[in-house]
């Protein structure tokens, strides 16, 4: 499904015209086969969220390849990858991200009001979601009269909504408690069964990071793959 090969990036840091190249990113080579749950693990700085906006396309590498289900996305423009981002990725953040001033069932709904979709469509795709993540009786509340754990719920069924193969979750339990951090992690694991959805999991956690397939581990810019996991 992801195939990177000889990735690299580079900060520069510094004033203008005196300017320090930073490696972040080392020659990574890895594949992320279709249907897994891979997590990416590593310290702060270990070059893991980099890696994450460069697979998602919001960053542009210095050079390598990055092949998407056969595509290559590194060769694509600005408009090219937006379009490939919203037919393709889904996005679960550790602060969640929501809209303040749009209800759950708005924040849910706007990935398809954006693309046009018709509001009969979108009001029962939304439904369906909602329900299927357990929020059916707060859809009409705003996400500061929702929990931690509910507004994580809502920001899954946003990035669920227009069926992405793909979603990417950074940090996706960071912000909330150990109890309420296994129910999110239950989620993704039963969305990744009954839907064949790929995950890719940026943590620092390793408790996070053991429920997936298979695990990376980021350490200085380089990646080296850290074994299959029993969690599925």
């Amino acid at each position: 499904m992801i195939e990177v090969q000889e990735l690299y990036h580079s900060f520069k840091i510094g004033k203008k015209g005196k300017e320090k190249e930073v490696p972040v990113l080392k020659g990574l080579n890895f594949a992320i086969q279709k249907g897994e749950i891979v997590s990416i693990v590593g310290r702060s700085g270990s070059g893991k969220s980099t890696l994450l906006h460069i697979l998602a396309g919001f960053l542009t590498p210095d050079r390598g390849t990055i092949r998407v289900d056969g595509t290559m996305t590194t060769s694509f423009t600005e408009a090219e990858r937006a379009a490939f981002r919203l037919s393709t990725y889904g996005f679960i953040f550790q602060n969640f991200q929501l809209m303040p001033g749009l209800t759950a069932f708005e924040n849910v709904e706007l990935p398809l009001k954006l693309g046009g979709v018709d509001r009969v469509s979108r009001k029962q795709k939304v439904k369906e979601l909602l329900t299927l993540v357990g929020l059916t009786d707060v859809q009409h509340h705003y996400p500061n009269e929702l929990s931690g754990g509910q507004q994580q719920r809502v920001s899954i069924a946003r990035a669920l909504i227009t069926d992405p193969p793909i979603i990417f979750a950074d940090e996706p339990t960071g912000s909330l408690d150990s109890e309420t951090e296994q129910d999110i992690l239950l989620l993704i694991q039963s969305l990744n069964r009954a839907r064949g959805i790929t995950f890719v999991i940026i943590t620092h956690d390793d408790t996070v990071a053991e429920t997936a397939n298979r695990i990376y581990r980021m350490h200085d810019g380089e990646l080296k793959e850290g074994g299959v996991t029993h969690a599925i």
